[in-house]
């Protein structure tokens, strides 16, 4: 079974199969490798677990770099930045100071353990039972990095909310996120390309993302999957970011990052740039700047639609809300109601 191919489209390894396999996490698929004892499917999606979980590293590191620059620029001491590394500290201890050594070092551990994942599987060194639970290992240590790069994201836009007023905030995301904007999402530009010609890079990568990000149930990177006539809808529950600052961490048993200890912060007036809403988590609003709000401004069209859960009507109690996200399969079956609500006209047609 080939679990990898290359895509010509994004220049890279993707995994192969039909999108509904694709909202099946790749720890999944690795764990179902090791049980049927395919030992090199199961060495190359370790290999491909490790590209998703960069995908993730590498933007929080360089969103870090742009927010803290900018902080410090406008006056924020660093006695700041010590207190949220204290506050978000490993199970283990150890404080996380995004400054020092301590990311780039989880990160280099967390790569040589796939490796030797990867290689004792290729071995045929390893029983199923051992490699799961090294496979278990790798996914709780990158499950432990990521989400404190989001708590500490998530301390940095609070910071700038206080210190300067909600349009701070704005401010500090435009700054940082337009390298990314330009590296993730130029290629929606319809100077360029249709949007028709976009639709399968768009749906891989949101699916490649959230994978990432180890969304849904148990943490494992699992995608609820619906596709409609004219939408493709990817619903995560939990959202392994701006959902868990929302809901708590049940892994480790810590309450919403929108209450003490932590207090970060969600919008308390309305805004283009967070949907028009009110309790919209700061991380959250990120995607409506860079999904939605930047797109339309630059493109005429959003790349994604998002309904997110919002603090606290939407994240507790029993079934608390689930995030989503909508791929329209054309620029017409965009509703008139996705532009307005980010303050914008939807686009006459040509």
């Amino acid at each position: 079974m080939t679990e990898l191919t290359w895509s010509d489209e994004l220049g890279k390894r993707v995994r192969s199969g039909t999108w509904t396999e694709q909202a099946m996490s790749t720890v999944g698929r690795i764990e179902t490798a090791f049980s049927e004892g395919r030992w090199e499917s199961a060495a190359e999606l370790v290999d491909y677990f490790m590209e998703e979980a960069k995908v993730c590293h590498v933007i929080y590191s360089g969103w870090f770099e742009k927010f803290s620059g900018w902080l410090v620029d406008r006056g924020i001491g660093y006695e700041e930045f010590e207190r949220l590394y204290e506050l978000l500290s490993f199970p283990d201890g150890q404080a996380f100071d995004a400054t020092g050594r301590i990311p780039s070092e989880r990160w280099s551990n967390l790569g040589a353990a796939a490796e030797r994942l990867a290689n004792d599987s290729r071995a045929l060194s390893l029983e199923a039972g051992e490699a799961l639970e090294s496979l278990e290992h790798l996914r709780e240590s990158w499950r432990q990095l990521h989400d404190r790069w989001v708590d500490l994201l998530s301390g940095l836009m609070t910071l700038a909310a206080e210190s300067g007023g909600e349009t701070a905030l704005e401010e500090m995301y435009r700054f940082a996120l337009e390298p990314y904007i330009e590296e993730r999402y130029s290629v929606y530009d319809l100077r360029e390309r249709s949007y028709e010609e976009t639709l399968q890079r768009n749906l891989y990568t949101s699916f490649e993302a959230m994978r990432g990000h180890l969304s849904g149930p148990g943490r494992r990177g699992e995608i609820d999957f619906e596709e409609l006539e004219d939408r493709w809808v990817l619903r995560f529950d939990p959202c392994a970011s701006g959902g868990r600052v929302v809901r708590g961490d049940p892994d480790e048993r810590t309450g919403s990052r929108c209450e003490p200890p932590y207090s970060f912060g969600v919008t308390k007036e309305r805004h283009d740039w967070a949907w028009n809403a009110e309790g919209i988590c700061y991380y959250c609003a990120h995607c409506c700047l860079a999904l939605e709000r930047i797109p339309a401004e630059r493109w005429g069209h959003p790349v994604r639609v998002v309904d997110p859960p919002r603090y606290p009507e939407d994240s507790s109690g029993d079934q608390p809300k689930s995030c989503s996200w909508t791929v329209y399969k054309s620029l017409e079956a965009i509703p008139d109601s996705v532009y307005l609500r980010i303050g914008l006209k939807k686009p006459d047609p040509e």
